[in-house]
């Protein structure tokens, strides 16, 4: 493990990597393993591997100091914007099977979101372009002006197959452009990854 990189979740450490992660013993890292505080996975050989997501949960939940290399393996703080309140309520419904990649927040006006943004500053944003009072174009535009929030990744999502809609949001600098509907799965590999699984090759 490379102390100075970011820890992906699901990365398994071992009872040694952790204490080097917290300056501590092994030991003391065993020890909350076999008090049932700290989950932890036994592999063939029986040895401990604790995964790094649940370890940045037991140490948000003891109040404990969080090393930089962790705090990339919660989950990732995603907004999505659309005026549709049922898509909303039903994407919510089924991220929930993601809540430990993805932690959902849903927004019904684009003046709201950008409300928002600019004091929370997620790590993506999923936006409609057909909206009442202020369109996605407007929501993508102000986002990629500001400073404080122009590294945000954006991930359109729209209902037209017009091919003009996807060349103007990418150009305004939209990371990718999916069509309506949207598989939850789809959005969690999006927003986990580096790269754009929806990329297509040149």
């Amino acid at each position: 493990m490379d102390a100075s990189q970011p820890i992906h979740p699901d990365t398994l450490l071992t009872s040694h990597e952790v204490g080097v992660l917290l300056q501590l013993n092994a030991s003391t890292v065993v020890k909350w393993v076999n008090d049932g505080i700290l989950p932890a996975y036994r592999t063939a050989g029986g040895h401990r591997r604790i995964r790094s997501a649940d370890l940045l949960a037991f140490l948000k939940e003891q109040g404990m100091f969080v090393p930089k290399q962790l705090r990339g393996a919660g989950p990732r703080k995603v907004y999505m914007v659309d005026d549709d309140k049922g898509l909303l309520t039903s994407f919510s419904r089924a991220m929930r099977t993601y809540k430990d990649k993805i932690d959902l927040t849903t927004f019904d006006s684009g003046i709201e979101a950008l409300l928002r943004i600019g004091a929370d500053r997620p790590d993506s944003l999923i936006l409609d372009v057909n909206m009442p009072n202020l369109d996605g174009y407007e929501v993508l535009k102000r986002i990629k002006e500001n400073e404080v929030t122009k590294a945000i990744e954006v991930i359109v999502v729209t209902g037209t197959t017009d091919t003009d809609v996807e060349k103007k949001m990418v150009a305004l600098g939209a990371r990718a452009v999916l069509k309506k509907p949207v598989a939850p799965a789809d959005i969690v590999e999006l927003v986990t990854t580096d790269r754009n699984p929806f990329a297509t090759a040149e």
